[in-house]
């Protein structure tokens, strides 16, 4: 009896512990494909547990070409800590986090940076907007102009 109660015991654990998994994951160039079906691995959920984020700049950029539904934080006019902050008042620790920008210079420094903070799943995609483009194969539609920044 007490030999199940410990077995018992170490599955309770195991599965508190798998639970609470943190999930970090970078997607390099030619991983498109994937970066994108992780995505849809949320939005097919049918819930509002993620976000995404592009870090482009506002005008000079993002305005001239983004996915539908990807959020607008300039990078460029903000900073990395400023970025932080505004992810903290917005959004919980639980929620999957999905960043690019230009060229995937910023990306593993957002990532670290919200690491830190505690944040449990982020992804990034270290390729920039243009190689995601590049296979975008309809995933996500394209939009010209600001009004659906989020900014």
């Amino acid at each position: 009896m007490k030999k199940s109660s410990i077995i018992i015991l170490f599955l309770l654990m195991m599965l508190s512990l798998t639970s609470c998994q943190k999930k970090y994951q970078s997607y390099s160039i030619g991983e498109e494909n994937k970066f994108i079906d992780k995505i849809y691995e949320y939005i097919e959920k049918d819930k509002h547990d993620y976000v995404l984020i592009d870090v482009r700049q506002l005008d000079e950029e993002y305005a001239k070409g983004h996915f539908f539904g990807f959020i607008n934080y300039d990078l460029e006019k903000g900073s990395i800590d400023e970025f932080v902050y505004k992810i903290e008042s917005m959004y919980s620790k639980d929620k999957a986090i999905f960043i690019i920008d230009k060229d995937g210079s910023y990306v593993n420094e957002l990532m670290q940076a919200l690491k830190n903070k505690k944040y449990k799943k982020i992804y990034i995609y270290e390729g920039g907007y243009s190689k995601l483009l590049d296979a975008n194969n309809n995933d996500f539609t394209v939009v010209i102009g600001s009004d659906d920044c989020g900014c």
